[in-house]
């Protein structure tokens, strides 16, 4: 058949002839018709395997015959049949009896059933309706969610709905069901903020974030990038794109572009853009052309933009054809869809039909086939003038016929006669234009001289040749923007010239050069081949011009820019031939695109140009209702691609039914297919109409399924919904902690959607629920949104969806800023005593950006301010006077100045005349009952309340300070859902980190924490380690030892927090996924698997032991609190409430937790565990108990109980306990001292504190009476003056004491009473007493000193006055510095005495009892060295030759020597060690109090009466010298112990004479001779 084709056989399928009624059609061999043929034309003979060879008619589409290689068609349908019955065993029945048949079910030969089976169920319930789904079947995710589900949703999917759907819809086959949405969002997130920092942080942390991030199952966030950052700049503010984002070429010349435009886009504008606009993705955005202009002068007129649209139309029935060429014969043109679009004419081009060989195209009236396209397919009629009116075949490409006036055909190629008879090949001539982009013109230089050297034509092939190859147009940058210029023989034309401005001469309706890069690859013409539009005047007629823009899709994005004056031919048309696969009826559309002289359109636009005066018509406004309808269609990947031939043939079909549908609706304008999604098929269109009638739109969308049907069946009902162009409406400024109210609606004028259904509202994405502090509420035709107590996290993007009978009618709107509202800061209640004369200070603080003034009524009271930088304050000295009227009270007002709203704090200042007895510079003065009431911290909301008290002290009994950022993440868990518990458990834990020395100190804030951790257990379901991790960190801080007084005062005021704290870590450990373990300072988490047995060792503190449980893979989580002891009461079970005082403090616990606190679940039922805890304080011994915490005890408040747990051991101080089941488990053990001989303890200390004080005030008198006679050598006077400091130390010690002890109440003396200690008294007394206690303990370093230096140092000598110097500063200053740096340390923060029970130094909180312990275990520790020196250097020496045998016995002397040198060196203070040690030793503790209680009685007898020489002088008897001057001098007693009446006791116990010389004068001088020291 020539060169290129060959015939490889040639068969006869199909034979047609007429028979007696009409025609047969007889297949060859080797041929049949298949079964649809045969059922459709009726065989002629017998129908085996689906196919036969004789049908009674000629088929139509020109089918025939196909040979028996082909498979025949298999047709597969699913028939519903639906059953209605009152009888539910026809049901069950039906199921039996389905479920025992045997599939398939052979009908005939060529017909089965596959299947049959249940597919829905409904039936009457309480509401209405239930349709419940058989096994394997279930309703899509659409029913679920328009019906209502009545149970949980699984894979998009549920197995009933509460109502019978319309149109005979049924539950869906799970294995053949469609598959889930794919949504993708993109949110905009808006961050406000002034430290720069803050943006870098952020970008680093996107930097180093991995993507995609799953926030569950069903959502993940691919990506997060920052996009714009705008910041404050010289001339208002810039907003510069981030990597990889520009901003469009529109925004750049909008706002102006503070950097290069390139590629029309730019990185920067001098602007904040309205509407939520930022920087667009390079790769995501089609960036607008920017548009070169020249500064105009008048109006530009519009171009008027002609389309050809090409509609193919597949029709089997030729009528149609017939009917449809009439129509068009008798329609008047133009047709006119508005005032901006019409169709200039409509014609039948084409019409292809079966012929005998293939198909035949034959062409209508006015329209031909070009030449190549009659000898490439062959002609089918004569070729006259290069044309022919048929062709033998469907040209690919969707070419058709083209009208004879509007076409240039190509001329026939001239053939030569030759002897063969096939025709040349159609020869097609192609202009190919490439762009080249390049900096370097020297490569423009170089590809000219290439060009101009080459030899043409170049072949490619045997097929293809290249004739020529040009440069037309070289584009460069100039000073104003880009010139172009045209190539040797090219040329613009005159309208381009005129355009854009031409930058040579215009010469014959042409130029050279232009003032712009033109858009869409236009370039210079050839001058031969140009056809020149002749230039217009300049001097014409301008044309008023109306028109409307309206938004469309159109075929193009082509955008015109227009700069200068127009031409007179205002009304030019360019026709444009678009590419398409389809054509049949081709459409002329006039279409304009205009532009803004300060703004460019990337809109295409329709639009009339009209001479002359025009009345203008108002604009109405174009709604866009987007629709969605689903098709039982097999989804493929084509459908997603809008340039695929599936996509566009399945647009083409349901877009005529759609528009012929919705055209019957008032003000329609348009229809147009968005997109196509999975889900079987869903088709997303979107109509556009100038007005909406509910009811209308509703009888269209319920006929829209059966006019689909013949296209594809229709699943479920169409869906609608509007996007509002308004956005909802917010308060214009909203402060946190008050009220904001959001409305939605109503619709526009224009949209009839009757009443609201129902609505539904989201945040961010998150559909919001009712209740707490959120409410919404419907009206007819709006909905409000009201959320209480707002908080800055309320800012954000909310989305109203208010569902109509018609629609869905969405609103969405961002809330941008909520400002934090003042927090004014004033005492709300002061007590003044009045003074004429004097003023009483008013401070009020309120946030640095605040202003505030203070009002007496509507006096405006002046004010000093001063700031901090964090705070604003103001005060002012109220002046007090009329002292002498009666009590009276006045209301002073701080109110902010110059906000939306009023914000103001009153404080009540009460003005009394009685004497105040509580005095305090932060609570004032007071009375016995007044309440004051004080500000907070910066940072904190409330006020702490205060009483007076009979004892003169202010006692603090409600604080409710609050950390304001607690406080609102307090507010915002109300509204927690499971996804954001990762997200706010990160933002607690950095929150309670950075604030944690305020979080320790307020018992408020604490409390309110514990409320946001029972929060987040209630609400999650399952736990990782990075959410425990955070959780954990924040409880490790509320339970440390900073915090243990802020417990105190939450149990004082009878909360159970501590309960609840350790009740949420209950419930969070059973929520834990994973194995892992986490470390924090006091708490250890491990969670881990085992099988039957598991035993541990926590932290070398908890030993847990679990055997024997029969089971596999068990999931064990143990926790173990080393501090919980600050956090829960030693309460047990037999805790007697009628002993707490008014506070409901416990007055005296019997026990204390001696252990760690170890938490351990299993989630299984363990009826045996060990559990070994090492004790804390080893020193406790007695009554070990093995407990756990209850919380249901003493009405939810929670106590220890030891039901179901033993005691098995307690040695080595490990104490093993045995439980019956799982929580939290610790050990009680009873306190310091046994409770069995407190009582006695008190006696003794009480008696011998009064037996001291007596004695040590008759030891003063004694050595005030002998002074004289005793002092005469430096070594008796300083031996003396030690005993007399020693003694008026302890003497004001006891005194001080015994005051203190009246001050404090006792527990056990007091119960049921206030324990709290006067603050001013107590810490007066506890000063004193520590002061003199240590005088005390350094006195009796001194006269230790002493002893040591006369006893080792004999010879030396050192004066009296050094002596005095050395022994006042050991024994006063000394103490006084240790005293006075311990109250300046730890008083400011009231951590310097003990707040409950007794005046004494505080040990919980500061330590500050270590000022006295340490420095009095060093001088007993010192003392007893001494002794032991002293001692031995006794032993060495020997006794002397006065003493009797008995006295010269070793033992003897040291206990005569211990007995009388313990008492004078303190040394029964070292018992206070052993009650440490062994605090619960009962002989320990009364050894300690009788002694150190006596103490004074001590000094009184070995200090004072068993000196000889006193007693000689009380006794009036003289001491014989036993030489004259200049012999030793050595103290003696003449006469006997008889002679001492009245002391006849102390003989005894002193026996003889001289018992010991610890030294003896050896010579004497003239100064004076060697000093003895005798100690008796």
């Amino acid at each position: 058949m020539g060169p290129t084709a060959n015939l490889l056989d040639t068969d006869i399928t199909t034979v047609c002839y007429a028979n007696v009624s009409n025609f047969q059609c007889r297949c060859e061999d080797g041929f049949f018709w298949t079964y649809d043929n045969c059922e459709t034309y009726q065989a002629c003979d017998e129908i085996v395997d689906d196919t036969c060879t004789c049908i009674n008619n000629i088929p139509l589409k020109g089918q025939y015959c196909l040979p028996k290689t082909a498979s025949p068609f298999v047709y597969e349908n699913v028939i519903s049949i639906e059953l209605i019955t009152t009888d539910m065993s026809v049901v069950n029945l039906l199921r039996t009896s389905l479920r025992n048949t045997t599939y398939p079910i052979y009908f005939n030969s060529y017909s089965k059933v596959s299947a049959i089976n249940i597919t829905t169920v409904c039936s009457p319930s309480s509401d209405g309706f239930q349709c419940k789904c058989e096994d394997h079947y279930s309703w899509p995710f659409n029913q679920c969610l328009l019906h209502g589900s009545c149970n949980s949703i699984t894979n998009d999917t549920c197995g009933c709905i509460n109502a019978i759907p319309s149109g005979g819809q049924y539950c869906q086959s799970v294995d053949q069901h469609m598959p889930s949405f794919d949504h993708e969002y993109l949110f905009s997130i808006e961050l406000h903020t002034t430290d720069l920092s803050l943006i870098t942080q952020l970008r680093r942390v996107l930097n180093n974030s991995f993507y995609p991030i799953y926030i569950n199952s069903y959502t993940k966030i691919s990506g997060v990038n920052i996009t714009t950052v705008c910041s404050p700049s010289s001339d208002g503010f810039q907003c510069i794109c981030e990597d990889q984002y520009r901003w469009s070429c529109d925004q750049c010349f909008l706002h102006g572009s503070c950097d290069n435009i390139t590629n029309d886009t730019c990185g920067c504008i001098n602007a904040l853009p309205s509407v939520l606009q930022y920087c667009q993705p390079i790769n995501r955005h089609n960036f607008t052309v920017c548009s070169v202009t020249t500064s105009p002068t008048t109006t530009t007129s519009p171009f008027n933009h002609e389309y050809l649209i090409s509609i193919e139309l597949n029709t089997t029935d030729t009528s149609v054809i017939t009917i449809l060429r009439n129509l068009l014969k008798n329609t008047t043109y133009p047709l006119d869809f508005n005032r901006r679009a019409k169709i200039l004419d409509i014609n039948l081009t084409t019409v292809c039909s079966a012929s005998s060989d293939a198909f035949q195209c034959i062409c209508e009236a006015q329209y031909r086939w070009s030449c190549d396209q009659c000898f490439l397919h062959g002609s089918c009629d004569n070729i006259t003038n290069d044309t022919c009116g048929c062709i033998n075949a469907i040209p690919s490409g969707g070419q058709y016929c083209q009208s004879v006036d509007q076409h240039n055909f190509t001329a026939c190629p001239v053939t030569t006669t030759s002897p063969t008879t096939t025709s040349g090949p159609a020869i097609h001539e192609y202009l190919i234009s490439v762009e080249l982009s390049t900096t370097d013109m020297s490569m423009i230089n170089l590809l000219r001289n290439i060009l101009r050297n080459t030899s043409y034509p170049i072949y490619i092939n045997s097929y293809s040749k290249i004739f020529e190859i040009n440069i037309t147009t070289v584009c460069s940058p100039s000073s104003d923007g880009f010139q172009c210029t045209c190539e040797g023989l090219y040329r613009w034309s005159c309208d381009q010239c005129f355009l854009h401005g031409s930058c040579d001469n215009i010469t014959n309706n042409t130029c050279g050069c232009i003032n712009a890069i033109l858009p869409g690859g236009q370039y210079c013409q050839s001058a031969e081949k140009l056809n020149d539009t002749f230039c217009p005047s300049t001097t014409t007629t301008t044309f008023p011009t109306t028109y409307t823009t309206l938004s469309t899709t159109s075929v193009t994005n082509t955008t015109t820019a227009l700069s200068t004056t127009p031409p007179t031919l205002a009304n030019t048309t360019t026709a444009e031939t678009l590419p398409t696969t389809r054509l049949t009826i081709n459409t002329p559309v006039s279409k304009e695109t205009t532009t803004s002289t300060t703004k460019t359109s990337t809109t295409n636009t329709t639009s009339t140009t009209v001479s002359g005066p025009v009345t203008t018509t108002p604009e109405k406004t174009v709604f866009q209702l987007e629709m969605s309808i689903s098709f039982d269609k097999e989804y493929t990947a084509q459908l997603s691609d809008p340039t695929s031939s599936d996509y566009m043939t399945f647009e083409s079909q349901i877009i005529g039914v759609l528009h012929d549908q919705y055209e019957d609706l008032g003000g329609f304008v348009h229809v147009f297919v968005k997109s196509f999604s999975p889900g079987s098929v869903i088709a997303e269109y979107v109509v556009e109409t100038s007005e909406v009638d509910s009811e209308k739109l509703i009888q269209v969308n319920q006929g829209l399924p059966e006019a689909l049907q013949d296209i594809a069946p229709v699943l479920g009902p169409v869906t609608a919904r509007y996007n509002s162009p308004n956005e909802i409406r917010f308060p214009a400024v909203t402060y946190t902690g008050r009220l904001m109210t959001l409305t939605c609606g109503p619709a526009s004028d224009g949209i009839n959607l009757g009443r609201i259904a129902e609505a539904k509202w989201k945040f961010n994405g998150r559909e919001i629920k009712t209740g707490g502090r959120i409410q919404i509420v419907l009206t007819s035709t709006m909905s409000n949104l009201i959320i209480n107590n707002v908080i800055q996290a309320d800012a954000g993007i909310y989305e109203c969806n208010m569902r109509f009978s018609a629609l869905t009618f969405v609103q969405m709107g961002t809330a941008k800023e909520i400002k934090v509202a003042p927090n004014v800061r004033v005492p709300g209640k002061v007590n003044v005593q009045c003074a004429d004369g004097e003023t009483h200070p008013l401070q009020c603080c309120v946030q640095s950006n605040y202003d505030i003034q203070w009002f007496l009524g509507t006096s405006t009271l002046n004010s000093d301010t001063s700031s901090d930088g964090e705070s604003n304050c103001i005060l002012h000295g109220y002046s007090l006077s009329g002292c002498g009227d009666s009590p009276r009270e006045l209301s002073f007002t701080c109110r902010v100045l110059n906000e939306a709203e009023v914000f103001e704090e009153t404080t009540r200042m009460i003005i009394f005349t009685d004497n105040a007895i509580c005095r305090n510079s932060l609570y004032g003065n007071g009375r016995p009952g007044d309440i004051a009431t004080i500000a907070c911290d910066p940072g904190q909301e409330g006020n702490r309340m205060a009483k007076c008290r009979d004892t003169g002290e202010w006692s603090l009994f409600e604080d409710n300070c609050i950390v304001t950022e607690i406080k609102e993440l307090l507010i915002d868990s109300e509204d927690l859902v499971v996804e954001e518990v990762p997200q706010f458990a990160a933002e607690l834990n950095d929150l309670v980190q950075k604030e944690k020395e305020e979080i320790t100190n307020s018992s408020a804030t604490i409390s309110a924490i514990v409320d946001i951790l029972n929060t987040i257990a209630k609400v999650s379901n399952e736990l990782n380690e990075t959410v425990m991790t955070n959780m954990l960190e924040t409880v490790d801080v509320l339970i440390g030892d900073d915090a243990r007084e802020s417990w105190e005062f939450l149990r004082q005021t009878g909360r159970n927090d501590s309960s609840r704290l350790l009740n949420s870590m209950e419930t969070l450990a059973d929520e834990l996924v994973g194995q892992f373990t986490i470390r924090t300072g006091s708490i250890l988490l491990n969670t881990t698997m085992f099988n039957d047995s598991f035993m541990a060792n926590f932290n070398s503190s908890v030993v847990i032991d679990i055997s024997n449980t029969n089971s596999t893979n068990l999931t064990i989580t143990t926790i173990v609190f080393s501090t919980l002891d600050n956090v829960l009461p030693p309460r047990d079970s037999s805790y007697n409430a009628t002993v707490t005082d008014t506070n409901g403090t416990s007055a005296s616990f019997n026990e204390t937790i001696n252990a760690a606190v170890a938490l351990v679940t299993v989630k299984t039922e363990i009826q045996n565990i060990s559990l070994s805890f090492i004790k804390q304080n080893y020193s406790l011994t007695q009554n070990p108990q093995c407990v756990f915490w209850n919380f249901t005890l003493f009405d939810n408040l929670g106590a220890w109980d030891d039901e179901g747990c033993t005691l098995v051991s307690d040695i080595n101080n490990t104490v093993t306990c045995n439980c019956d089941h799982l929580t939290s488990f610790s050990i009680l053990m009873a306190t310091d001292i046994p409770e069995s001989i407190r009582v006695a303890l008190d006696v003794i200390t009480y008696v011998g504190v009064c037996i001291s004080l007596a004695s040590l005030i008759i030891c003063l008198i004694i050595e005030g009476y002998v002074w004289k006679a005793l002092t005469r050598n430096s070594t008796a006077f300083m031996r003396h003056m030690c005993i007399v400091n020693t003694a008026l130390s302890l003497l004001i010690a006891d005194i001080c004491f015994i005051i203190a002890a009246a001050y404090a109440k006792n527990p056990l003396e007091n119960p049921g009473e206030d324990h709290k200690v006067p603050l001013g008294p107590c810490t007066a007394a506890t000063f004193f007493m520590h002061f003199f206690y240590l005088a005390l303990f350094f006195w009796m370093l001194v006269s230790g000193l002493l002893l040591f230096y006369r006893t080792t140092l004999v010879f030396s000598h050192m004066s009296r006055s050094t002596m005095m110097a050395f022994g006042f500063v050991l024994g006063y200053v000394c103490p006084l510095i240790i005293a006075v740096v311990t109250v300046a340390a730890t008083a400011p923060g009231n951590g310097y005495i003990k707040e409950n029970d007794a005046c004494w130094l505080n040990w919980y909180k500061t330590k500050a009892l270590l000022a006295l312990v340490i420095p009095a275990l060093a001088v007993v520790f010192v003392n007893i060295l001494i002794t032991i020196v002293v001692l031995y250097k006794m032993l060495r020496r020997g006794v002397g030759d006065a003493t009797t045998c008995d006295e010269k016995h070793t033992l003897v002397v040291v206990f005569r020597c211990v007995i009388i040198l313990t008492p004078l060196f303190g040394l029964t203070w070292s018992l206070g060690v052993g009650t440490m040690i062994s605090s619960t030793n009962e002989g320990i503790h009364i050894a300690f109090a009788f002694f150190n209680s006596l103490q004074g009685f001590f000094i009184l007898v070995f200090g004072t009466l068993l000196d000889s020489k006193i007693r000689a002088i009380l006794s009036k008897k003289q001491l014989v010298s036993s030489s004259g001057s200049g012999s030793n001098q050595t103290a003696s007693t003449s006469g006997g112990i008889s002679s001492l009446s009245g002391l006849k006791w102390l003989g005894k116990l002193r026996g003889k004479r001289y018992v010991y010389r610890v030294s003896e004068a050896l010579n004497s001088s003239s100064t004076g001779g060697s000093e003895s020291f005798s100690n008796i």
